[in-house]
C-alpha cells in the first residue's frame, strides 16, 4: 500500500511541490515542501482541527493544506 502522495500547487506565482506521507501508527502526515521544509501534519478528531507541528511551518494556510492533502489521498474527514 502506497502511503505517500505528491502534488504541486501554484501559490502567489510560485510553484510548490508537496510530498505527504501518512503514518498509520500515529495517524499523522509527514509533509515535505520542495524537498526542503519538513513538518508533521495532524488532524485532531476531538476538536476537528488540523495543525502543523514543527519548524518551519507550512508556506500556505493549514486549512488550505488540509484540503490538498485530503484531495491527494481521496479521503476527507
Amino acid at each position: 500500500m502506497n502511503l505517500s502522495r505528491e502534488f504541486t500547487q501554484e501559490v502567489d506565482g510560485k510553484t510548490i511541490h508537496f510530498k505527504a506521507t501518512y503514518n498509520p501508527a500515529t495517524h499523522t502526515f509527514r509533509v515535505e515542501e520542495n524537498s526542503e521544509s519538513v513538518y508533521e501534519f495532524v488532524y485532531n478528531m476531538a476538536s476537528k482541527e488540523w495543525k502543523a507541528i514543527g519548524d518551519p511551518q507550512p508556506s500556505v494556510s493549514v486549512d488550505q493544506l488540509a484540503i490538498w492533502v485530503q484531495e491527494s489521498f481521496g479521503i476527507f474527514v
